[in-house]
This record gives structure tokens, C-alpha cells and sequence, in this order.
């Protein structure tokens, strides 16, 4: 039953210590995950150590084993202390580094010593019954009292330790603060204390049983690797509150550009519509004369269905624009892309006498990205590139696009450029924070948004330091499909 409860408990703490370090490599709380990590492996360690002692047959056996059981018990009780350190905050750096520095002399001296830094001797053993199976223990050994000692003077200074991290913790208020500081003194601390005085009451001959780690170093495993868990699903929660949150941020920037520019695409909207209007008109006329002639009808109803397709595509662009909709990654041909969002804003560029020029590398690779997303990314710097420009001469009212790509890196770079009066150095870093503003009427969160598409895409979003009276540039990158 022993050997069988031991492998099992082996094999969880490994499970658990791989399920932390997954967690560590991914999670923000990284450290403290590879702490609880190291203690899954100490776990497992003591439990095959210890088997091993149990299972000795001579005295010359069970010190061999004895000697390698200070190195899952070393990595155990540093786990635990860097755990605390990195899950709870900072204690006293002097108790910290003393714990570090007397269990690390115990470490290295247990390796020049035999059988053990405990014992100087181990003379003989006796089988005793635990859990319907016969076991190895001391019978008669030779006690290092004082270094044990020094040993038991440790393992009171790591109770302090955590003890005082505890303390600070709970003081700092809030129920989750409260709940960290309780879960690591019922779940480390007082297992912790326990364990202290079952093994010294064994080494001292006390108690005639087997000296064991493994349910101290496994029950606190298992609690804070629950609570770190749980840590991990609360802040994914949070996570998807704020996905969801900037997902109607952003929906309702679009509607807030699609406001801005209802005018003009209202004037580009009545221009077909007009169109078809005028050529049923004609059509009727023609069909009332004694002889209609049948080619002009069908150049009037062919014109009637091309200004039909352009007034679908201008109420189907605005439509999936002003759509809500999660990130759905695809590969896109730049030009298309950008295309379309100047078909967005040529009415409103022509109304204000901007020239909106495309400057592309020919043969861009595709890139991977939303296509809604990254319009409205282009949308946003266009419509403040019009903004900028609308105080400069008639003939100075420029905005450029720019497109090429980087094999190098495997990007896709491109730059809105206008010339405009320029962003002042002190503002460069401003304009990409949530709510800060220089239109009178703006929301501010134009060009947060627009850098949070682009970091979602793996690209970057920032704007060039140039002299004011040379306009503003504003450049991002899209990885190639």
C-alpha cells in the first residue's frame, strides 16, 4: 500500500509540476508558476527517495539513500520560500537571502558528508508495518545534534518568513489580498509546522516511524497550485471583458467615422441613384415613341445596372463596416485593402480639396488580418491626415499612402503620410493614450484603438519624430501570410 500510495503521489506532483510550468512559460505570474513547478519535481523526488529508503535492506542501503534525500528536500523548501516571495510579494530581504544561505550550506555540505548532514552514523535498521506493508527505519544511528540544530534554526526562520509575508499581505486589505495571505498560512505555514516537528520528532528517536517530506511538500503544492489557478481563470475573465469591452469601443468608433462622413458618402449614394432616376425617365420616354429603339434601351438599362452595382457596393462597404465583429484573420491583398478605404473617403477628400496619392511597391505579398479591422486602422489615420490638412493652402492639401515590404523581417509596412502642421514632440507619445484628443468633437480613442488592431495582428503602430512643418507620418506593420 506504502509503495503504491508513494507512485501515485509521485506522479500527480509531476503532473501538477508540469501543468505549472506551462503556466509559468505563458501566464504574467511566470515565476511564482516555475516555483510551484520546482515543487511538483521536489515532490516526486521524495516520494522515489523516499521509497527507496523504505525499501532498504541493509543499513549500508538506507544510508545511501539518506544521503540524496537533502536534494528534493533543498529544492522543496527553496520552492516554497521563492513562491511566497514572487505570489505574495516581496518580505524582508535580509530573512529571504538568510533562509537561501543556510539551507544552501546545509545543500552543499550534505554533499561532502556521509551518510548525511542528520546523521554522522547509521548503524542498523528494523522493518516496521505502515499501511499493511513492512518498512525500513532507524534502528540505532549516530545524531549530528548540533547541525540538526542548525538545520531546525532554518526551518524556523522559513515559518517567520511566511509567517511575515502573511501578515504584510493581510494588512494591505481587500478580500483577495485577505484570501492569498489565509491560503498561504493554512495551506504552507501551519503544514509546514507540522512537518517540522514529525520529522525532529523522528531524527531525535521519538517517533519509530519513516521520515517523510512528501505530504507537507505535495498538500502545499496542491493548494497554491489552486490558487494560482485560479488567479490564471479570473484574470482570463478579465481578459474577455476587455476583448469584449474594445470590441464596442471599436464598433462604435467605425459608427462614429461613418457619422463624420455621412455627407459625403450621402452625396456619392444620391450620384448613382440620381443616375438611375434620370435613365428610367429616358427609358419611359423611349418606350412611349411608336418605334422604340431597342440598342438605346439596352444601354439605358445597362447604365441603370451599373449605377445599381455602385450603390450596393457603397451601402454593402458602409454596412460591414459599421458591423461588430471579433478579429477573423485572412490573408489580404494590400492594394485591395487600401483601395477600399479610399473609396471611402475620396467624397470626403473631394469636398475638401485633399489629394489622397498611393505610392506601392508592385508585387506586395498578401498580408494576415481582418479586413473590417484593418480598414478601420486606415480610416482612422486618413481621416486624421484630412483633419491636419484642412488649415493648409488649397494647394498644399496632401496625404500620401505608402506600402512595401520587408523580407527581411516578413512584414508588410505602411505609412500615412500628410502635410499637415505636424504633431509636437511633447504630444508624440500622447496621441496613442485612450481619450486624449485635439478634435473638439473626437472621442480620443482613434489611434488607441488602431495601435490595439495592430498589436492584435502582430504588427507595431507608431509615429515618426519629424519637424513640424513637415507633416506627420504615421507607419504600422502586417506580417505576410
Amino acid at each position: 500500500m506504502v509503495t503504491i500510495l508513494w507512485s501515485l503521489c509521485g506522479i500527480f506532483a509531476i503532473a501538477l509540476a508540469a501543468v505549472c510550468g506551462w503556466l509559468g512559460l505563458t501566464e504574467r505570474q511566470g515565476r511564482a508558476s516555475l516555483m510551484l513547478c520546482l515543487l511538483g519535481v521536489a515532490a516526486a523526488g521524495s516520494a522515489y527517495v523516499e521509497l527507496g529508503m523504505m525499501h532498504s535492506t541493509t543499513a549500508a542501503e538506507f544510508a545511501a539513500w539518506q544521503h540524496w534525500i537533502q536534494a528534493p528536500v533543498y529544492l522543496g523548501f527553496m520552492a516554497v520560500v521563492l513562491f511566497a516571495h514572487y505570489y505574495l510579494g516581496p518580505g524582508r530581504a535580509w530573512l529571504l537571502w538568510t533562509i537561501i544561505f543556510m539551507r544552501s550550506t546545509m545543500f552543499v555540505v550534505n554533499l561532502f558528508v556521509y551518510p548525511s548532514f542528520t546523521y554522522s552514523s547509521i548503524d542498523s535498521v528494523r522493518r516496521i508495518s505502515m499501511l499493511d506493508e513492512q518498512v525500513t527505519v532507524v534502528a540505532t544511528a549516530v545524531l549530528r545534534t548540533q547541525w540538526q540544530m542548525f538545520a531546525l534554526a532554518s526551518l524556523f526562520l522559513v515559518m517567520v518568513y511566511l509567517i511575515d509575508i502573511a501578515v504584510r499581505r493581510w494588512r494591505k486589505g481587500g478580500p483577495d489580498a485577505r484570501r492569498k495571505a489565509l491560503a498561504l498560512t493554512l495551506g504552507i505555514a501551519l503544514p509546514l509546522l507540522s512537518a517540522i516537528v514529525y520529522a525532529n520528532l523522528v531524527v531525535f528517536g521519538i517517533l519509530d516511524l519513516p521520515v517523510s517530506n512528501l505530504p507537507w511538500f505535495l498538500g502545499a503544492l496542491v493548494v497554491m497550485a489552486y490558487e494560482l489557478a485560479r488567479d490564471v481563470v479570473v484574470k482570463r475573465r478579465a481578459q474577455l471583458e476587455l476583448i469584449e469591452l474594445r470590441e464596442q469601443l471599436a464598433q462604435a468608433e467605425r459608427v462614429s467615422v461613418l457619422g463624420q462622413l455621412a455627407s459625403a458618402l450621402a452625396h456619392e449614394l444620391i450620384q448613382p441613384l440620381t443616375a438611375t432616376a434620370a435613365n428610367v425617365g429616358a427609358a419611359q420616354m423611349e418606350l412611349e415613341s411608336e418605334k422604340p429603339d431597342l440598342l438605346e434601351l439596352r444601354a439605358i438599362l445597362g447604365d441603370i445596372d451599373r449605377d445599381d452595382h455602385r450603390a450596393v457596393d457603397i451601402i454593402d462597404r458602409m454596412r460591414r463596416f459599421s458591423q461588430r465583429r471579433t478579429i477573423d484573420m485572412q490573408p489580404l491583398a494590400v492594394e485591395d485593402l487600401v483601395q477600399d478605404v479610399i473609396s471611402l473617403v475620396r467624397s470626403e477628400a473631394t469636398n475638401k480639396r485633399v489629394v489622397v496619392a498611393l505610392v506601392m511597391e508592385p508585387g506586395l505579398p498578401r498580408v494576415l488580418g481582418d479586413r473590417v479591422h484593418l480598414s478601420q486602422v486606415l480610416l482612422n489615420l486618413l481621416m486624421n491626415g484630412i483633419h491636419a490638412v484642412e488649415s493648409c493652402p488649397l494647394d498644399a492639401r496632401d496625404i500620401v499612402i505608402e506600402a512595401r515590404a520587408d523580407d527581411a523581417k516578413g512584414e508588410v509596412e505602411l505609412a500615412v503620410r500628410d502635410s499637415g502642421p505636424g504633431i509636437p514632440d511633447n504630444l508624440a507619445d500622447e496621441v496613442f493614450k485612450p481619450f486624449f484628443t485635439t478634435k473638439s468633437n473626437g472621442m480620443g480613442m482613434g489611434l488607441a484603438l488602431s495601435r490595439t488592431i495592430i498589436e492584435a495582428h502582430g504588427g507595431r503602430l507608431w509615429t515618426e519624430r519629424m519637424a513640424q512643418q513637415d507633416g506627420a507620418v504615421f507607419r504600422f506593420t502586417l506580417k505576410r501570410a
